[in-house]
């Protein structure tokens, strides 16, 4: 899965908060475990993906990135 990019007009304090916004705003998998900025989310296909939340350059940005961790 590609990158997720967005921004926020308030700033976020940290990556689990930037993983909060994600979850609640963004996200489309079936969320299986959240550990602050990190999540494990499977698609309709049964694909399973670690999810990393974190800053993109400031407070007001941010990007989510993927990595499968199945077959």
């Amino acid at each position: 899965m590609d990158p997720v990019y967005w921004s926020t007009e308030e700033p976020h304090a940290d990556n689990s908060e930037t993983m909060q916004d994600y979850l609640a705003t963004i996200n489309l998998l079936d969320i299986v475990l959240v550990d602050g900025p990190y999540a494990e989310g499977t698609n309709s296909a049964g694909e399973t993906f670690e999810i990393h939340a974190m800053g993109n350059g400031d407070y007001n940005n941010h990007k989510v990135k993927f990595k499968r961790i199945n077959n």
